[in-house]
């Protein structure tokens, strides 16, 4: 652990680690937040950072360097946890406006087929008054089928920048782990985002199973 602090942090070079156990502190230069690494006698190793990129980088570092297949960890970040809750609820809202935007589509796409008719028959009837009047009503309906439509856009483009940040997290929960429990981890949160189980998904992201 000492040559891999020495390889990968910038150290005074009067510094002098002992053995286990020991703790390290650090400035990131990322963000200004602070780091620290605690190693206790057992070999256990304590990351606090509130930066899951940064702990992630140093797993995935630790992993590289000293040969491990497969890593199992427990890691709990508040602060970005309590953003993706906010974000999966934004999803949920697009997701119901672009449901209503649809049908509301579908209605005033069968509305527009009657006027079309009813426009044609006052014209065959020559009821000039009736064919007029249905084709204000047609005007109408396409300013807010045009209107409901650049909503639908907008819509559409939120919930994709929604969903690749939920992606972007299951992602950043899989580099905390290394070997076979990064790919159980990611496959759980995928199967928990499917089933709309928000908690199993957060569950699943701090100890890496679904299980008690």
């Amino acid at each position: 652990v000492v040559v891999w602090l020495g390889q990968n942090f910038l150290l005074p070079e009067d510094t002098h680690i002992q053995n286990a156990p020991f703790q390290v502190c650090f400035t990131s230069l990322r963000n200004g937040g602070h780091l620290h690494i605690k190693i206790k006698l057992s070999g256990e190793i304590t990351i606090n950072t509130d930066d899951i990129d940064l702990a992630g980088d140093i797993i995935q570092s630790m992993a590289s360097f000293f040969a491990i297949e497969d890593l199992q960890v427990e890691a709990d970040f508040p602060v970005y946890f309590e953003e993706l809750r906010k974000v999966l609820v934004k999803v949920d809202e697009y997701h119901s406006v672009h449901q209503k935007l649809s049908a509301d589509m579908a209605d005033h796409s069968n509305l527009i087929r009657s006027l079309l008719v009813g426009a044609e028959d006052a014209r065959l009837m020559r009821d000039m008054k009736t064919m007029k009047s249905r084709y204000m009503e047609l005007y109408d309906l396409n300013r807010d089928l045009l209107n409901g439509y650049k909503i639908r856009c907008n819509n559409h483009t939120e919930l994709l920048g929604n969903l690749k940040a939920v992606n972007q997290a299951i992602q950043r929960a899989g580099r905390l782990r290394v070997g076979k429990p990064k790919n159980q981890v990611i496959t759980a949160c995928r199967d928990a985002i499917r089933s709309n189980n928000i908690n199993t998904l957060f569950k699943i992201m701090r100890v890496g199973t679904a299980s008690s």
